[in-house]
């Protein structure tokens, strides 16, 4: 190996000192053109140097490698944390970005001051290798810590929700509460809140396992999703009343059955956290046309009430009212009307009294409705009705007068329930 690299050497040493003959016969050429000593004199030193190999092995060495060296390398920066090289920097305006930009968000994400803890030192050096850039010192950094990691940060509606390990964890969380709240029929699902994911640096101890991820999202997200869905529906038939003058009042007999249709139904049903919040009909096919049922009822007044009251007069003026009066309760209302005033029934009834009571109410008149319901009629001159006749709503029953405890022509009106004297201004409407 040495008698090839001397072989080497001797090569390039001969090619150098033609070189150097070269650069001497010009060298003559311009002495005798400006005949300067100057060149003399520096031919005489090339000369001597062309003959010595070492010089000539130190400039071919130059010229190879120490040139090159320079041209193909370049100034920078060496960063070392805790002594360990992390890699060469453009300069610390770099460096100081980045630690910045790390310490920056890993605070943010925590809520509380970071700092890295690495002893870093910068410095100057020459290379051919590419500088590190900004994010590939970050990343450097954050590995160099030992306890800073890239994670996933999830905000609901813009506020900072929860960590995950990786955009892929947390991306599986919000997946797993879709499929909670969904079905494989549901489209076009998505959250109520809106929810970003974002990658930042920040504590790897931060980052939530994935069961507290999913208890800490599904308390602050809803689901919501739309399926379009066809199904058979149920017609529902009516009933159609026909009146039977020439039967009581309690018959009643199903002349027709009603048959229910049905419909073939395509709605869209939306739904929130899994429960149907809207349903749109799309369309709507009738299958089988609903078939009215058809009910007979008589109509003839065997003494049976509507529950629906009448004013007993044509006209009137209100004088008193149900209330608590001279130490005991006014159990009804007190109208006055000229004497001999018509007295009609507020609705279908039996007459079960109709006498001179000898005092209080004078000559009356109580109906019983049938339905829970009676009416009093009190302070009459004359009885146009007797016990056991069955009057309809609207019948003359009366004639108004003075009798009984009266201080003046008028009709005492009651109503009772379920033989309980109640306020009569709960049915009919008195002025």
């Amino acid at each position: 190996m040495r008698n090839l690299l001397s072989f080497v050497l001797g090569v390039i040493s001969r090619l150098l000192y033609l070189l150097l003959r070269l650069i001497l016969l010009l060298d003559r050429t311009i002495c005798r053109v400006y005949d300067l000593p100057i060149w003399s004199r520096f031919a005489g030193v090339l000369r001597q140097a062309g003959r010595r190999r070492s010089v000539c092995a130190l400039s071919v060495f130059g010229l190879l490698f120490l040139l090159p060296a320079l041209l193909l390398t370049r100034p920078g920066t060496l960063l070392l944390a805790d002594g360990q090289p992390l890699g060469v920097i453009e300069d610390s305006a770099t460096l100081l970005n980045a630690v910045n930009a790390v310490e920056s968000s890993a605070s943010a994400v925590s809520g509380t001051d970071y700092y890295l803890p690495l002893r870093l030192q910068a410095k100057p050096v020459r290379t051919a290798a590419p500088l590190l850039t900004q994010e590939e010192l970050e990343r450097n950094l954050i590995t160099a810590s030992g306890e800073l990691d890239t994670l996933a940060i999830i905000s609901v509606n813009g506020k900072q929700t929860a960590i995950a390990a990786d955009t892929d964890g947390a991306q599986a969380a919000l997946d797993r509460i879709k499929a909670a709240y969904t079905t494989a029929a549901d489209e076009n699902v998505h959250f109520l809140q809106t929810v970003r994911v974002d990658k930042a640096v920040a504590p790897a101890a931060l980052a939530e396992t994935d069961s507290a991820l999913y208890d800490t999202l599904s308390q602050c997200l809803d689901v919501t999703a739309t399926r379009a869905v066809t199904y058979t529906e149920q017609i529902p038939f009516d009933t159609v009343t026909q009146e039977n003058e020439n039967q009581d009042q309690t018959y009643r007999e199903t002349v027709r059955q009603g048959c229910a249709g049905t419909a073939q139904v395509t709605a869209e049903i939306e739904t929130v956290d899994g429960e149907e919040r809207t349903r749109t009909i799309l369309a709507r096919t009738v299958l089988r046309q609903a078939t009215d049922e058809i009910v007979e009822v008589g109509t003839r007044n065997i003494g049976i009430g509507t529950g629906e009251f009448a004013v007993p007069l044509n006209s009137y003026t209100f004088t008193s009212a149900f209330k608590y009066r001279w130490g005991r309760l006014h159990g009804g209302v007190d109208l006055a009307v000229d004497e001999g005033t018509p007295v009609y029934a507020a609705d279908n009834g039996k007459v079960i009294v109709a006498e001179d009571s000898g005092n209080g109410y004078g000559s009356y008149i109580i109906l019983d409705h049938r339905n829970g319901f009676k009416t009093l009629y009190g302070h009459n001159s004359q009885l146009l009705v007797s016990v056991g006749d069955v009057v309809s709503k609207g019948d003359k029953i009366a004639l108004s007068g003075n009798t009984g405890n009266s201080t003046g022509p008028h009709l005492h009106f009651e109503v009772q329930v379920n033989d309980e004297k109640v306020d009569p201004q709960q049915y009919v409407s008195l002025e």
